[in-house]
């Protein structure tokens, strides 16, 4: 029941907007979610860690807790268009002076991405036509439809290798990274939709990224009648703030680690150590298993209460709330996590290079 745990992403959101202006204090507010994301949460699990948290066999093999693990973030759908809606509406019409704009703004952006990417992550890979299509629907909601395609088209064929625009390089600044999945994320899914219409016989105008973007669209349009152009900004602008902060975590789900190719554009199976890893047993709930990466890698059909925590996997001494404010100074993130890369790159007799 603790993945329950991730719908207080959106409700932290939507209290601070509802319960600053009630006690008099908007802008203090708007800052508590990035509070509790970013101060709160880590320390709690600094002071009070466990052991990461495994679905117990008997309800893993239970149909009816299969159906609620399937089911659960399918309710995310209302739930984040829900965050959208009063975070759009206190944005443009709650007493909140610059600072407690740019707040609002900020923890929307970061949770849309914590909670719609993150979840749409997990529906993307699944083979239920309808979960996909609430997959489609969350990254609509972000502007980021690109992603349904090249997530599973590029970045899982070719992590690790310089054919993925979403591997960093080892040395490569999250600002240069940026600029890099950009380019790659419109470039890649431009490539894939083409070369699938172009297969199949079929028109531009049955192209997937039609119907996401044009999703997109109408949530503008919505956002635009309803605030006019303080909620259509408010809602791009949120939705670039998510694309980028997922940029950030697979920028630390990747950096500095490479796969061989054992033919050209043919790379070497994929494995735990391919990716980084995560075991923290609260990020592991709030976040539906995605720090397990390096599992979900190897076992990308798994379902994500059956990802486990991986030992042959490098991983960060923070967790990713930390880590994301570390890499944005990148002298800092390679002081720290170059020595670990090198460590574990050592262990397994491969040489730290660049992709």
């Amino acid at each position: 029941m603790g993945f329950m745990l991730s719908f207080g992403i959106p409700a932290l959101v939507i209290a601070s907007v509802w319960i600053g202006p009630m006690i008099g204090y908007p802008n203090l507010l708007a800052c508590l979610p990035l509070v509790i994301g970013y101060v709160c949460v880590p320390i709690f699990q600094a002071l009070w860690p466990r052991e990461p948290f495994q679905v117990p066999p008997a309800a893993a093999a239970s149909p009816r807790w299969n159906a609620y693990y399937r089911v659960l973030p399918l309710l995310t759908v209302p739930a984040q268009l829900a965050m959208l809606a009063v975070a759009t509406t206190g944005f443009a019409a709650a007493p909140f002076n610059l600072f407690g704009h740019i707040a609002l703004l900020i923890a929307t952006g970061v949770f849309s991405a914590m909670f719609a990417i993150t979840v749409a992550h997990e529906l993307i890979h699944r083979r239920q036509r309808f979960d996909r299509a609430c997959g489609g629907i969350l990254l609509s909601t972000v502007s980021f439809g690109t992603f349904k395609l090249v997530h599973l088209q590029v970045h899982h064929p070719y992590v690790g290798t310089s054919l993925d625009f979403a591997t960093a390089r080892r040395g490569q600044s999250i600002y240069s990274f940026w600029l890099q999945s950009f380019a790659g994320n419109f470039r890649e899914a431009l490539r894939c939709e083409r070369s699938r219409l172009e297969r199949s016989g079929k028109s531009v105008w049955s192209s997937e990224l039609i119907v996401w973007y044009g999703l997109t669209i109408v949530w503008l349009a919505i956002a635009v009648a309803w605030h006019g152009w303080i909620g259509g900004a408010f809602f791009i602008a949120q939705g670039v703030i998510a694309v980028m902060y997922l940029d950030c975590i697979n920028y630390l789900q990747h950096y500095g680690l490479t796969r061989g190719m054992v033919a050209p554009g043919r790379p070497e199976p994929i494995q735990d150590h391919h990716s980084w890893t995560q075991g923290l047993y609260l990020d592991d709930l709030l976040l539906f298993n995605l720090p397990r990466h390096a599992h979900h890698h190897t076992q990308p059909q798994r379902s994500y209460q059956l990802l486990k925590d991986s030992e042959h996997a490098p991983r960060y001494p923070f967790n990713y709330g930390v880590m994301t404010m570390v890499l944005l100074v990148p002298p800092l993130f390679r002081r720290i996590v170059h020595p670990r890369l090198d460590r574990f790159e050592a262990s397994h007799g491969r040489a730290a290079v660049a992709v």
